[in-house]
């Protein structure tokens, strides 16, 4: 038996939306984390494996009950880099219909899997990568986001850790990204997101 992903995505509300980018508000959500290095000349497309497979072994059984768990799309990705190596987050959310609390998460008997909650509502601004994602896109995307929300008045967090790459592809396609038809839905893409930001308006969020 396999882990299983369902059709279901995390929740929000859509708080404002514009031409290029939506700002989305999301509850409470529980990851499964992996957390792994490659070198700076690795291309987001690369190297996707390392820190899926470890999660995959993890929601199919390789956890202390010996248990499979409901996860849901999203796969999501972080980034981060120093002077001599690419630091990756992938991580896995949690089905929040069968768990509403990090205590009822078998743990992983590999170390390098977490569990993570994030336990207050937050906000992201998305922007819609459209099939692919690669390095030199992703760039471009997160540029054209900062950009209209800049002129928007709305000012991005510039903490690496906080852009996040959702990627919708089932798992045995995820390696694929040219494949961009989920068979959860239709027609859907990926999307980029940072959070948090501080609108103009001494409105925290």
């Amino acid at each position: 038996m396999f882990g299983d992903f369902k059709d279901e995505t995390p929740s929000y509300v859509v708080i404002s939306e514009t031409d290029v980018y939506e700002i989305h508000r999301y509850d409470k959500q529980f990851f499964a984390q992996n957390i792994y290095e490659v070198s700076k000349d690795t291309d987001f497309l690369s190297k996707t494996s390392t820190g899926f497979y470890p999660l995959f072994k993890y929601i199919s059984g390789n956890n202390d009950s010996n248990s499979n768990i409901t996860m849901i799309v999203p796969v999501i990705m972080q980034e981060t880099e120093d002077d001599s190596s690419i630091k990756r987050t992938m991580s896995f959310i949690v089905s929040p219909s069968k768990f509403t609390s990090s205590d009822q998460l078998p743990r992983a008997n590999d170390e390098n899997i977490q569990i993570v909650e994030r336990a207050n509502t937050h906000d992201m601004a998305c922007i819609t990568i459209i099939m692919s994602m690669w390095t030199e896109k992703n760039a471009a995307k997160e540029k054209e986001l900062r950009e209209a929300a800049a002129r928007d008045g709305i000012q991005l967090s510039t903490n690496r850790s906080d852009v996040l790459y959702f990627g919708y592809n089932p798992p045995y396609t995820f390696l694929i990204f040219e494949e961009m038809k989920s068979v959860y839905q239709s027609s859907i893409n990926d999307k980029l997101s940072i959070s948090p930001f501080l609108y103009k308006t001494n409105y925290v969020l």
